[in-house]
């Protein structure tokens, strides 16, 4: 089986990175990194990301593909939409383990936008690694 590693624009990427190669190694699985973009084709910050994701990976002693996928849904991404298509993406892909990162938005922010990966964990029927940031 493979495991899904969610990867943002954002601070904690290459820790979540280091914790999916990790479970990568000591589970004997493959990684499957995933970063989602609204956009109907890659613009050139999902092109970043993507190369920056396969250069952090490069020599590692797991397989790893790196992947960007349109979210299907138009507007504002709120965490339970933006979960559900993590989970969507993990059931088609074969997914057997999901890593991904949490930064708190606060209250309200969690009140306002709802927290992707709490909602995950939440509806996920595999495992669940969540990567806290370092000032939680």
């Amino acid at each position: 089986m493979t495991i899904l590693v969610a990867v943002a624009d954002d601070p904690m990427r290459e820790r979540v990175l280091d914790v999916g190669l990790d479970l990568g190694r000591g589970l004997g699985q493959d990684l499957y990194v995933l970063h989602l973009v609204n956009e109907t084709s890659a613009d050139s910050d999902a092109r970043r990301i993507r190369d920056e994701v396969r250069e952090y990976v490069t020599g590692a002693d797991v397989a790893v593909t790196v992947s960007v996928e349109q979210i299907s849904h138009t507007g504002a991404r709120s965490g339970p939409r933006t979960a559900q298509e993590l989970l969507d993406a993990a059931a088609d892909v074969h997914i057997s383990h999901i890593v991904m990162g949490h930064t708190s938005k606060g209250l309200l922010g969690n009140l306002k936008d709802g927290s992707t990966a709490f909602a995950v964990a939440d509806s996920a029927e595999i495992p669940v690694t969540i990567v806290p940031s370092m000032d939680q």
